[in-house]
């Protein structure tokens, strides 16, 4: 169907046919879990909103999945950061056990971080034996 955002797990990608052209939104799958990878507009169509159309469509597939997001390819970390209301999808280190991103759990994680000390220089991780 044209102008609507389809899986194509076979290719690994969301797509969206534009007019006989197609967008593709790439991504790798793991247990409750996606990694979008790489976004490709054709320049066709460049300038138009297709690749936020194509994101939005395939994160509504995703939340319909109940599959978690990780953003690897920057176009759709861009399009998270401009619209927090997926947010809520995003998979993050340090997320709570219940699967939630927590943000104050985040916040004393990164907290707990910045208490420590680390030396101004670490010794080398490989050692000459024939020294």
């Amino acid at each position: 169907m044209r102008d609507q955002v389809k899986d194509n797990p076979a290719e690994h990608r969301f797509e969206l046919d534009m007019g006989g052209h197609l967008a593709g939104a790439y991504y790798r799958r793991e247990p409750g879990v996606i990694t979008f990878i790489h976004t490709e507009v054709p320049p066709a169509l460049g300038g138009q909103g297709i690749g936020s159309k194509l994101v939005r469509g395939a994160l509504e597939l995703v939340r319909k999945e109940g599959l978690r997001v990780v953003a690897k390819c920057p176009f759709v970390a861009a399009y998270m950061g401009k619209h927090p209301e997926y947010n809520d999808l995003l998979e993050m280190p340090g997320a709570t056990a219940t699967g939630r991103n927590d943000k104050k759990h985040l916040d004393d994680l990164l907290e707990e971080g910045l208490k420590q000390t680390f030396p101004a220089s670490d010794p080398p991780a490989v050692v000459d034996p024939t020294r």
